[in-house]
């Protein structure tokens, strides 16, 4: 086993990603955190269902109220399902989970790394969209204020830029070229530097989701209320499914 990460080695028996130092590379009984993904999904998705499905019935059957903010909301949604389902169908595979360097070369199809791309194409426009149901549910609840449409497009169209871009830079830097297959195009320096633009996107998500909680703080404070009442609705604000 130890003979594999000898240069010499053969190209099919090599790991697919060089251990780190003082980590020895385990063909034969790899390590899965596999399980963990199916355990959040379990967890989650019946979240996501109880208090989208609330949000949907009260607005369209209670409230009758059909905006672009529901109706962004809604797409969001089934896009959460749909992309939870790829990771799924991912994890399935048996490929991920595991750390690249107890794979050998010989064990990649191309199929997972398809897959991969595939996710990271559509995360950016995911998350994009979830964000747009609230800053058009902003609009539509604080639009009266000049200051306020002015903070809220800033956020929107700044955010849609940097996913846009992220979007297309991932399928750049990892989509195969020329005669390359999906495997070799992952294993290639080009593909790596995709790590760093995950880490900013990190923060960026942060940073983006830290402006839509301050943003209405000011506005639902001004609102004629009781104290109570108003830090209630920051609150809801805050769980995302106002």
């Amino acid at each position: 086993m130890s003979s594999s990460l000898e240069p010499s080695a053969p190209w099919p028996s090599r790991p697919f990603r060089t251990p780190p130092p003082g980590v020895t590379a385990n063909f034969d009984h790899p390590d899965s955190n596999s399980h963990r993904a199916y355990i959040a999904a379990g967890v989650c998705i019946p979240v996501i269902v109880v208090f989208a499905s609330l949000r949907i019935y009260s607005n369209l059957y209670v409230y009758r109220s059909r905006t672009w903010s529901d109706f962004t909301f809604m797409l969001s949604t089934v896009w959460a399902l749909i992309y939870q389902g790829l990771i799924m169908g991912a994890v399935g595979q048996g490929f991920f989970g595991k750390h690249l360097w107890d794979l050998k070369l010989d064990d990649a199809r191309n199929s997972p790394f398809l897959f991969a791309l595939l996710l990271e194409s559509l995360y950016s426009p995911f998350i994009w969209m979830i964000k747009l149901s609230m800053f058009l549910m902003y609009l539509q609840l604080f639009g009266s204020r000049r200051y306020f449409r002015h903070l809220v497009w800033a956020g929107l169209l700044l955010s849609g830029l940097y996913y846009f871009s992220t979007t297309v830079a991932s399928v750049v830097l990892c989509a195969p070229r020329g005669k390359e297959t999906y495997i070799m195009s992952y294993a290639t320096p080009r593909c790596q530097k995709s790590i760093n633009l995950l880490i900013v996107t990190g923060v960026f998500n942060i940073m983006s989701d830290l402006y839509l909680l301050l943003l209405p703080i000011r506005e639902t404070m001004r609102l004629h209320n009781s104290l109570r009442k108003r830090i209630g609705v920051l609150a809801v604000f805050m769980t995302g499914f106002a």
